[in-house]
């Protein structure tokens, strides 16, 4: 028997720079599900989380007790960026207001820490861009392989991937 997809919310994977249509897209799946949205950025140099004892690594990567102050800025860079992208998406929706959202930092490798916050919210289904186009981001999925590929192989719930073929300036960045 498979497990059942959650009653929580829809988690959506973020990082700076990243398309903003993934997130527009992850809160009309979340306002159609009646379900807030919580938006997961993955600080990039916390990858060493994994190589912790599994009850200190899990802890550490939902709940990560130092943040560094560079962290904390792109968080809060993010956070108003995501902003900027929902009420943009309500201007162009139609009417239709964005769900409730927030923005969870987690550590570890991105995969299995969208994963873990996924298992401890319950969430209904979790979203995630593709990767972009270059050779930057070709060595990146070489060396590590696309989260989007990992969910989808690792996940009970499901895994909703969001093709990147929007505006090339349409991304996360702080407004202004």
């Amino acid at each position: 028997m498979t497990e059942q997809p959650g009653a929580g919310p829809v988690i959506v994977g973020v990082h700076p720079e990243q398309a903003a249509a993934v997130v527009r897209e992850a809160a009309r799946l979340a306002s159609a599900l009646c379900r807030d949205l919580v938006c997961a950025y993955v600080t990039e140099d916390s990858y060493l989380t994994e190589w912790d004892r599994a009850e200190v690594r899990d802890a550490a990567s939902l709940h990560p007790g130092d943040v560094e102050a560079d962290d904390e800025r792109v968080a809060l860079e993010l956070a108003a960026a995501i902003g900027a992208a929902l009420d943009a998406g309500d201007e162009t929706s139609g009417g239709d207001s964005a769900p409730s959202w927030t923005l969870r930092i987690l550590a570890g490798d991105a995969s299995k820490a969208l994963g873990r916050v996924a298992v401890e919210l319950d969430a209904r289904l979790l979203v995630v861009g593709t990767r972009g186009k270059g050779v930057e981001h070709a060595l990146e999925q070489w060396l590590g392989g696309a989260v989007s590929a990992h969910l989808a192989h690792d996940q009970t719930r499901p895994v909703v991937v969001v093709p990147l073929h929007g505006e090339p300036g349409d991304v996360l960045a702080p407004p202004g």
